[in-house]
């Protein structure tokens, strides 16, 4: 960008009475990047220009090269043309796809205003609090004077609520604490129906695991095949959870998930035969989405 271009830049913007970091604040950008321009060491983009000639109100033409879009036939076709030129940037500007710079809007009765498109995120600061929307994710925070607010929308998700007493509720139930909370819930958020679950899940079994290895590595010199003892973890805690909450499908779910790559790291890793071991990897996803798929009817069954 040439320089004449850059001084132009920095006389609109003393004009409308904007400093660097409250043009970048309506633009969506840094005020480094509003820097650059004006110092004539970087150009802005398309949608920046049109942004800039709409905030101003001129035309392209006149924001590019300081020449007044006029009609041959007369000055009042030519302002006319100006004006209109104005407003299309303007609109131009107000639906023009932001690519990756977030959309930013901040004013005193509203407060600061993000949205992400890309990310599908959006933040909001304002009297009543922060919120926060993740909507790819499903999820959503709330801070504000009645306390935190957290829901998490995906299938398996838990709502979270704290009070300003300390109090928790956790998808509809109450707890005095967290303390109490983490008592009676596992490491997931998932509520023990019964006392055998509950101590099934509290037991160190990774610790037992860990133990376990090292005899065997000391012992009988078995260090790389002892590494597939790490696989019966999460079937200690699939099958603790069936204990608890009767989860047929989910036990199947973990239980076929890590059998499966046991037996193809073993085949791969021990026998040296990877080919057609990698066949039992592609039928995982099959099964889970099938577990899920009965998980779902035998809820709409329960509903019903």
């Amino acid at each position: 960008m040439d320089l004449a271009m850059a001084q132009r830049l920095v006389d609109r913007r003393k004009a409308a009475g904007l400093s660097q970091e409250a043009l970048a604040a309506q633009l969506g950008v840094s005020r480094q990047a509003v820097s650059k321009w004006e110092r004539s060491e970087s150009s802005p983009d398309t949608d920046n220009l049109i942004a800039l000639a709409a905030l101003y109100g001129v035309s392209l033409d006149e924001l590019l090269y300081g020449e007044a879009a006029s009609d041959a036939d007369g000055s009042e076709d030519g302002s006319t043309e100006t004006v209109d030129e104005a407003k299309e940037a303007e609109d131009s500007a107000e639906h023009a796809d932001c690519g990756d710079k977030p959309l930013v809007d901040i004013s005193l009765a509203r407060g600061i205003h993000v949205i992400d498109p890309n990310k599908g995120e959006e933040v909001h600061v304002g009297w009543n609090g922060i919120h926060v929307t993740n909507e790819r994710k499903g999820e959503e925070v709330h801070v504000g004077p009645d306390g935190v607010h957290v829901d998490t929308l995906e299938d398996d998700g838990h709502s979270v609520h704290t009070d300003d007493d300390g109090t928790v509720t956790i998808d509809g139930e109450t707890f005095s604490s967290w303390k109490e909370a983490h008592d009676k819930l596992d490491h997931h958020g998932k509520h023990f129906h019964t006392k055998v679950g509950r101590t099934w899940n509290k037991f160190p079994f990774p610790a037992l695991v860990t133990l376990a290895y090292l005899v065997l590595g000391i012992v009988y010199g078995t260090w790389a095949a002892g590494l597939f003892l790490v696989f019966l973890i999460p079937v200690y805690y699939a099958l603790g959870d069936f204990i608890d909450q009767r989860h047929l499908s989910k036990l199947i779910d973990v239980v076929y998930s890590v059998s499966a790559e046991a037996w193809f790291l073993y085949m791969w890793l021990c026998l040296g035969q990877p080919h057609p071991a990698w066949v039992i990897l592609i039928t995982i996803p099959v099964v889970k989405a099938l577990m899920r798929w009965c998980r779902k009817r035998w809820k709409h069954r329960e509903r019903a």
